[in-house]
Order: C-alpha cells, then sequence, then structure tokens
C-alpha cells in the first residue's frame, strides 16, 4: 500500500480525524489525500486511510487501509456530522475480523 497524493497542509475534521491535503492552484481532492485517525463505519477502529483517486462521485473518493497486515479497500465519506469516515467495500468487511 503506498500513498497516491501528496500530503502537505493539515485540516482536522469535527470527529478528530486528521485529514491532509496536497495543496497548491490545482488541489481538486481536499483533505483526503491521507486521512490519520480515520473512523472504519460499523467498527470501534481508527485507521490511517489514503485516498486512492480522485473522487467518483460528489461524496466518495476511492481509498485504502491497512487492518492486521490486511489490505482493506473502500471509500472516504463524511458522517452524519460532517467528519470524515472510511467505509470497506462490502466484499472486504471480514478482512477487519
Amino acid at each position: 500500500m503506498s500513498q497516491v497524493f501528496i500530503a502537505r497542509e493539515r485540516f482536522e475534521f469535527s470527529n478528530g480525524a486528521i485529514g491532509w491535503r496536497p495543496g497548491g492552484p490545482f488541489d481538486c481532492l481536499g483533505p483526503w489525500a491521507k486521512v490519520n485517525k480515520c473512523p472504519i463505519h460499523g467498527t470501534d477502529l481508527r485507521l490511517t486511510c489514503y485516498a486512492t483517486g480522485y473522487a467518483d462521485t460528489y461524496f466518495s473518493i476511492p481509498a485504502v487501509t491497512r487492518y492486521k497486515g490486511k489490505r482493506i479497500k473502500g471509500y472516504l465519506t463524511t458522517d452524519q456530522d460532517g467528519g470524515a469516515e472510511f467505509r470497506p467495500y462490502i466484499d472486504q468487511k471480514q478482512r477487519l475480523n
């Protein structure tokens, strides 16, 4: 798992997650390049997640994280309070156990 986007400028979400944005005049990714302490939907885990591509819809960004040596694919989105949240794809949820 390697980081795809540069993460230079810090941004803190309302739920305590720390997002990093590339910065500069062509930053179209925002604070989603790397998210530290990101809550994982459906668990009590907080992991570091990395964007793997640009937003594929208005509200989701393809992403990946690692847990117990396993690569977990999913997407980054916001929770109901505006904080960052990682949601694993349905076929990846068993890797969180």
